[in-house]
């Protein structure tokens, strides 16, 4: 089976690249720099150099493909303000116009399944503080989901073929914000707690968000459905931060009053990092998808193991 993996050279995407390449997938890693391709082709993958808005850079490569990832993200400032969620907002749907404008000139029979992905703030979760398959958009915009919400009703207007997969609100793991940022953070006791650090907030591995998105990709009937794809416990950022220092053997982490947290990150980003919900993850295990990091427990360690090698 081929698969197409969209913004390859990232965190996820380079991951992803290596669990496809793994798990027997002839894997394509589109990518749009020297550097990302080279991160592709250690990863096991072919890189192919591609221009979003231009089908004829990449359109070929995705005919008759099985399924194409999307895992394209504009570079996110440091401080993920309500102007700032607008901006890179607009960078993503019109990545995600050049997208469908690609699958759109395929015929319709040799048109590969779109794994769209996106984060859990996208849902719902009700009076029961609970996101799963079966949640509803939400209605009013909240932290992430003003990036979230137009990029999924740009590809249901298309018509294309698509599964929607929602990522924990935090992909914790070796690299990039988790590994690269927030673990040195911890050990000099520079990153805080956000607010009173007792909310549940959805968290899933890298290798594991990796994994769910490859195993998706492979399932037969899945266009048109949804799939939560977080480690489905109850962890809370407290405990996610608390537990990230006590294994470096830090001090622990100080608690940034909430008042002053959309300040320090952003009001996005605060409403994102101090979401209390559960994550209900049963379509994605009921399909045979079984998590390699279940808790931090699992988790934490491995990450801490690669980060420090």
């Amino acid at each position: 089976m081929r698969l197409l993996i969209l913004g390859a050279g990232g965190f996820i995407g380079r991951t992803a690249v290596r669990e496809a390449a793994a798990a027997g997938w002839e894997v394509t890693g589109l990518v749009r720099t020297g550097e990302a391709a080279r991160r592709v082709a250690e990863a096991g993958g072919t890189p192919h150099r591609f221009t979003v808005t231009d089908p004829g850079t990449w359109a070929e490569t995705a005919r008759d493909a099985r399924a194409v990832i999307d895992l394209i993200q504009p570079r996110l400032p440091a401080r993920m303000t309500r102007r700032a969620a607008r901006q890179v907002g607009a960078a993503r749907r019109e990545t995600t116009s050049g997208v469908l404008r690609t699958l759109g000139s395929l015929p319709a029979d040799r048109c590969p399944l779109l794994v769209s992905v996106s984060g859990v703030d996208d849902l719902d979760p009700g009076e029961e503080r609970t996101v799963s398959h079966t949640s509803p958009l939400r209605t009013a915009p909240y932290g992430f989901a003003r990036i979230g919400l137009p990029v999924r009703r740009l590809i249901e207007q298309s018509g294309l073929p698509a599964v929607h997969v929602y990522l924990g609100n935090m992909v914790y793991g070796p690299g990039k914000g988790f590994g690269d940022v927030i673990v040195p953070g911890l050990a000099r006791r520079r990153i805080p707690v956000l607010g009173s650090g007792n909310n549940r907030l959805p968290i899933v591995h890298v290798e594991d968000a990796a994994r769910a998105l490859v195993h998706v990709a492979g399932l037969d009937g899945v266009a048109g459905r949804s799939f939560v794809a977080t480690d489905g416990t109850a962890t809370t950022l407290g405990e996610l931060f608390g537990e990230t220092a006590r294994l470096l053997g830090a001090p622990a982490p100080r608690r940034l009053p909430r008042w002053l947290t959309a300040a320090a990150v952003g009001g996005v980003a605060a409403e994102t990092l101090t979401l209390d919900t559960a994550a209900d993850v049963s379509a994605l295990a009921e399909t045979g998808f079984v998590l390699r990091h279940p808790s931090i427990r699992e988790g934490l360690p491995a990450t801490l193991e690669e980060v420090n090698r």
